[in-house]
């Protein structure tokens, strides 16, 4: 990655780092126990890559105000949110996440599942709250909102971890697996990049163009997490290395070199629909360009 580029993205990783714990209530206010997880699982250490692509989207279209900052610490609350579940025994029974104990493991299952929701509705008022502060022409708060929405619900991130859950080994084949991650992962990343489009109020157009970026981008990111579970240790990776074995997934399918082949296909493909966009779209070029040495 390039030094400059860079250092402009961890700049923008560091911000979100810094604003998080400052938009959600203060631990030691009631119920204690629900912040506090809220906090834990918000807070622990992570790349920040979805609300990164949703500031740097938002800084390729001329947008620089403050108000995305908080939109983009939105859209990591989600991704939290979706974590805690995601790791809950009922779910994948996870014991590790990003280096230290799952929120169900640390605070029981119980206030997980409550501050779990905390993030999910702290995130949406996040966001209508957001697009009141950035009155857009293009785009209104319920736009916004609906994005978001859309990215979670049964049609997005619920339902690819649905048919994650009930598919068994002899079900899937490669159209499934796609299915499943896309909207697993994927949905999410799209979100993050239509946000940031929205919020610097870009052309329907070039919404479109992010929205075909991130979709690759997401996918591609799921597969460089199924390489990282059979080629890196948990201590590499802060969670359960093996956490897939039971599970049906693009290196199972694959091999290790198909599914570094379609990883890198697909990030080529989001690469290339950001071409109109010229030169200033370097920063989403670096991003893909971070995803795919993941896998490597």
């Amino acid at each position: 990655m390039k030094s400059g580029l860079a250092g402009r993205l961890a700049q923008l990783g560091r911000a979100v780092e810094g604003r998080l714990p400052q938009l959600v209530p203060p631990a030691a206010e009631r119920p204690e126990s629900v912040h506090r997880a809220m906090l834990y699982a918000l807070t622990s250490p992570g790349k920040r890559l979805r609300p990164i692509l949703t500031l740097v989207v938002a800084e390729l279209f001329g947008q620089t105000s403050p108000v995305v900052l908080d939109l983009a610490c939105a859209v990591e609350m989600v991704h939290a949110s979706s974590l805690v579940l995601d790791d809950l025994p009922c779910m994948d029974d996870a014991s590790l996440r990003r280096g230290r104990a799952t929120t169900h493991r640390e605070f029981g299952e119980d206030v997980a599942l409550l501050a779990s929701f905390g993030l999910l509705n702290r995130a949406f008022a996040l966001v209508a709250a957001c697009g009141q502060r950035l009155q857009l022409r293009r785009y209104g708060t319920e736009d916004m909102v609906h994005h978001l929405a859309a990215a979670i619900g049964s049609g997005g991130l619920i339902g690819g971890q649905a048919l994650d859950l009930e598919s068994r080994p002899e079900d899937l084949d490669l159209e499934r697996l796609e299915y499943i991650h896309s909207h697993k992962t994927g949905a999410l990343f799209l979100a993050a990049g239509e946000l940031g489009a929205m919020a610097a109020d870009a052309r329907r157009r070039n919404l479109e163009m992010i929205s075909r970026y991130a979709k690759n981008l997401g996918l591609a990111f799921q597969i460089s997490d199924d390489l990282l579970d059979v080629l890196a240790t948990s201590e590499e990776t802060g969670k359960d290395s093996h956490q897939d074995d039971d599970k049906v997934t693009f290196v199972k399918l694959l091999g290790v070199e198909g599914a570094q082949h379609l990883a890198e296909e697909l990030l080529a493909f989001a690469v290339e629909s950001l071409e109109p966009l010229g030169r200033k779209a370097e920063p989403l070029r670096q991003l893909a360009l971070f995803v795919g040495q993941r896998g490597h």
